[in-house]
């Protein structure tokens, strides 16, 4: 493999000077064509001076494109070669994954087979220490009592804590846990720092005290994540019970971790070989991702991780296979493996722990209450009622960017190394040919930021245009309203224009995009293109928006959604209308709720003639006052107002006009206000009014009684039979 990649760094360094070389040579090319094509042709009786530069130009025309043929072969020939090394790269990195040593038991023979003088140099490396036994060496049980003597003086004041919290001395609970693990730590490096002075700090000492070092300070920081106060506990819900299991398995896989980093970091030369180690290696992993297999177990099948479960079947089977290959011997695999796996699941979970808390930061920053909020608001010239701008692109970007270092560092988990980072980068950079377009991705974001930039800072324009009267004040409503669409539509298409050309986008194409669209439109497109513009008018000006309640002609409803083409309105009776947008920009549109969602009602009852008005106009304004809906001294509308407004043949026709806050509650209002105000005049004898008609009685054309029966008699005789 050091051969491969030396053999690599050679190939790249040929192929970068081949490339420099190809450069460098035609635009020497380039500028010995330019000199020949000044000269010209030869002709005749032309100066010698001329011929002979003429000649030279040729002689170095042809020696350049030979040099060019050169390092174009050159090239070549280094990109297949290393093509070539990178097969066999792989092809060798994946012979030495498969490769297959050991089972357990093989390794678990090969370590009872070690002789007895490789044993006791391995206990003497452990245990002795200066040719005594170290825990017989008065300076070890010095510096094991003081740090005892500190442990458990820790504990005694670590048991006062409760009394102290009881007397209003309340703890947080970072400082609870951190006041649990002290003595552990205290202790340890107590013993650490005397034994280090005593020059007694031997493997053996200095691998104990690392290995409970770093477990107390991981300890600390997984009690700290999970403590019932806290962003996990929160967005976990677990009960108390799952908590406490889980914080047992993460302290036990602390401890696992603290005790291989120490062993790692120590790096103990001991007298055993790699193979004799390979027993202990394969049970410290079977224990490991014994441990984190039950932590995906119990934990995945809870809050929030149950809604993924087949991501937890991945983890669960990838842990698995990790165990079976550890027994089987594939050591390099295992080894990859395990790394990988361990390092993502880390990763992923400390992730999850920064966006939360950063997700619970942001959150409160957009709070109205908070000292720092309230200061940051006065430099920004804001109100307390203001939100503070521009909180959800930082909140966007810094959830961004820690999930791209989530991703890196499980990209070199799982063994992308510095030299792939780079070529990462390079791509990132310098881009990428998909057919015959090139993308490169940091342009495209660099425009995109450029962008969001631009759009706040014409939205920015146009509020403090609409805020300064000094500038558009004095003008009236209607140019006032122009002159801001013509900045927002301004803004929003140079926004667009500079964003395109930052990305590499040619414009002129856009001129001919345009060209084929003309032709589209000319034959037969003028409807789609209709709906289209009008649906941006819409989406930009927003006279509609989601939720606004709408008459269109004869239709009335809801607006559910809207795109591009169409709008789509949920009736009164539950029926689903796609409108076009081109009859919402060209027709006449009725929005309820475009300024607010204050609506006016004009209730009529018809009272009888001799009915008391003033009864009547007390009774219905006070039935309009008893209703919770209806706005009283609101200045968004009028009290409850009585009026009489018409007196006809048949009733005095009252109306009952009052104001609501939600036109949504229109026809509950009109029940409720109906039913109460008929009971009100009924109960005071106030007679409601119906359609009559009056019969007036001549008495000198009345008839007999018996006249008149005969006459009816005789008409219907003489009627048809």
């Amino acid at each position: 493999m050091q051969q491969l990649l030396a053999w690599n760094k050679s190939i790249n360094t040929i192929k970068h000077d081949a490339k420099n070389c190809l450069d460098k040579k035609n635009k020497q090319l380039e500028q010995t064509d330019n000199g020949l094509e000044i000269l010209g042709p030869a002709v005749a009786e032309e100066p010698e001076n001329l011929t002979a530069l003429r000649v030279k130009l040729t002689n170095r025309q042809k020696n350049l494109r030979g040099e060019i043929a050169t390092c174009k072969v050159l090239t070549v020939a280094s990109t297949d070669l290393a093509e070539e090394v990178d097969s066999a790269k792989e092809s060798l990195h994946a012979r030495i994954l498969l490769r297959r040593d050991q089972n357990i038991w093989e390794q678990f023979t090969i370590l009872t087979a070690v002789s007895g003088y490789t044993w006791g140099q391995e206990k003497n490396y452990w245990l002795v220490h200066h040719d005594h036994f170290i825990l017989a060496q008065k300076n070890v049980q010095i510096a094991i009592a003081i740090g005892l003597f500190v442990f458990l003086l820790l504990l005694v004041v670590r048991k006062s804590l409760p009394e102290s919290a009881a007397h209003g001395t309340q703890l947080s609970a970072a400082q609870k846990s951190l006041y649990h693990y002290l003595p552990i730590i205290a202790g340890v490096t107590a013993t650490a720092v005397i034994a280090h002075f005593m020059g007694v700090f031997s493997p053996l000492v200095r691998i104990i005290l690392f290995t409970w070092g770093t477990y107390a300070l991981l300890a600390i920081l997984v009690t700290w994540a999970l403590r019932p106060s806290g962003m996990v506990f929160h967005h976990f819900a677990w009960g108390p019970k799952s908590l406490r299991s889980t914080l047992r398995n993460l302290r036990f896989i602390a401890l696992l971790a603290g005790f291989a980093i120490a062993w790692l970091l120590t790096a103990p030369q001991d007298y055993l070989n790699s193979q004799q180690q390979a027993f202990f290696w394969s049970a410290y992993h079977l224990v490991m991702l014994g441990a984190v297999f039950r932590l995906v177990w119990v934990a995945g099948a809870k809050k929030p991780f149950r809604a993924y479960p087949f991501l937890r079947i991945i983890i669960l089977l990838a842990l698995a296979t990790t165990v079976v290959f550890t027994l089987l011997g594939y050591r390099n695999l295992t080894g990859y493996l395990f790394f990988g796996l361990l390092m993502s699941l880390l990763a992923f979970g400390c992730g999850l722990f920064i966006s939360w808390g950063l997700s619970d930061f942001w959150n409160y920053t957009a709070q109205k209450n908070g000292r720092w909020q309230h200061a940051l608001k006065q430099r920004l010239g804001l109100n307390d009622d203001q939100p503070l701008p521009w909180l959800s692109w930082f909140s966007a970007l810094s959830h961004i960017a820690v999930w791209l270092a989530v991703a890196a560092f499980v990209l070199f988990a799982w063994g992308l190394t510095h030299a792939g980072f780079s070529l990462i980068w390079k791509y990132f950079i310098t881009g990428f040919s998909v057919g015959t377009f090139h993308v490169q991705p940091f342009r495209w974001i660099i425009a995109i930021v450029l962008l969001i930039l631009l759009f706040n800072i014409n939205a920015f324009i146009q509020r403090y245009l609409s805020e300064n009267s000094r500038i558009i004040g004095h003008l009236e409503s209607g140019a006032r309203h122009s002159i801001l669409s013509i900045v927002r539509y301004t803004g929003f298409i140079i926004a667009i224009l500079v964003a395109l050309s930052t990305a590499g986008v040619a414009l002129q194409n856009l001129a001919i995009i345009a060209g084929a669209l003309s032709v589209g439109i000319g034959f037969g497109l003028q409807n789609i293109v209709n709906n289209f513009v009008s649906g941006l008018i819409l989406l930009l000006e927003r006279p509609i928006r989601v939720g606004d309640w709408i008459q269109v002609g004869s239709t009335q409803g809801t607006v559910q959604k809207m795109s591009i083409r169409y709008t789509l309105i949920l009736t009164f009776d539950r029926t689903e209308v796609f409108i076009p947008n081109s009859e919402l920009i060209s027709g006449q549109v009725t929005n309820w709720m475009y300024t607010n969602n204050v609506l006016r009602l004009m209730i009529p009852f018809n009272v009888a003639h001799n009915a008391d008005i003033a009864l009547v106009k007390e009774l219905l304004v006070k039935e309009g006052q008893n209703h919770p809906d209806v706005l009283q001294d609101d200045p968004r509308g009028i009290p409850p107002t009585a009026l009489l407004l018409d007196v006809s043949e048949n009733a005095l026709q009252f109306y009952l006009r009052v104001y609501l806050d939600d036109c949504n509650k229109s026809f509950y209002v009109q029940t409720d206000l109906r039913s109460a105000v008929v009971e009100s005049l009924l109960r005071h004898n106030i007679r409601l009014a119906h359609q009559q008609q009056d019969v007036h009685i001549i008495p000198s054309q009345i008839l007999p009684i018996n006249e008149a029966t005969g006459k009816a008699q005789d008409a219907l005789e003489s009627g048809p039979q």
